[in-house]
């Protein structure tokens, strides 16, 4: 009989500690899972659109008196042109940015072409959810060719400081840009949060009275992005 009792006893005590094992288990998955993941989103973007670049430099008369040339005074003339631009960026977070962008203007021209290849650092601004205006401060190459105004350089290129404001706007669902789990700052959707589609529009000066002729070029362009 005491052997049977210790049996039965001995059973119970086995079967006990399997069901605490077994809570015990199933607590540790809940926690598990409790635990939110934390989301690392590809802060990349890229665009493209379309520009107007208004292209201006001197030119300058010589006349003639006693065999010698002298400047005679001179005046300006200026040209309009279509182009296309391509952006590629990088969002560090909502408020700061580094983008290349290369453009070509040479449609539509009376006698200019511009080619232009820039860095940028793109300090940001966001204006309510969907929206942010951002700046262009860096570096740019740019070539510029004319083929008008006699006794003036027909040829032009510039590398030095180059500038730009902008704004853009967000066109990805909210819900979607949202996942489930934990960023490195509260989810707004901005900057390396978001993801899709957006318009922009921006003016940029690639450079401004400078060389002989005191080339000044101005860029208007507008597109599509397109954040991973």
């Amino acid at each position: 009989m005491k052997k049977i009792i210790s049996i039965i006893t001995l059973g119970t005590l086995l079967a006990t500690n399997s069901l605490y094992a077994g809570k015990n288990v199933v607590e540790a998955e809940t926690i598990v899972a409790a635990v939110p993941e934390e989301i690392n989103p590809i802060p990349f973007y890229i665009g493209l659109g379309v520009l107007w670049a208004g292209v201006s430099k001197d030119c300058r008369i010589c006349d003639y008196i006693d065999g010698t040339p002298r400047p005679d005074g001179g005046f300006e003339i200026e040209d309009s042109s279509w182009g296309g631009i391509i952006r590629v960026g990088y969002d560090y977070n909502q408020y700061i940015g580094i983008e290349a962008r290369a453009l070509r203007a040479s449609l539509n021209s009376d006698f200019s072409e511009t080619t232009h290849f820039g860095i940028f650092l793109k300090p940001m601004i966001p204006v309510g959810e969907r929206m942010n205006i951002y700046g262009l401060l860096g570096y740019g190459w740019t070539d510029t060719t004319t083929e008008y105004c006699i006794n003036s350089q027909q040829e032009f290129e510039y590398d030095g400081f180059s500038y730009g404001i902008g704004l853009e706007y967000d066109l990805s669902d909210r819900e979607s840009d949202r996942e489930e789990g934990t960023y490195d700052r509260p989810f707004d959707g901005h900057g390396n949060q978001e993801k899709g589609w957006g318009l922009w529009i921006d003016y940029q000066n690639l450079m401004r009275d400078e060389g002989p002729n005191n080339y000044t070029i101005d860029v208007v362009s507008f597109g599509v992005t397109y954040d991973f």
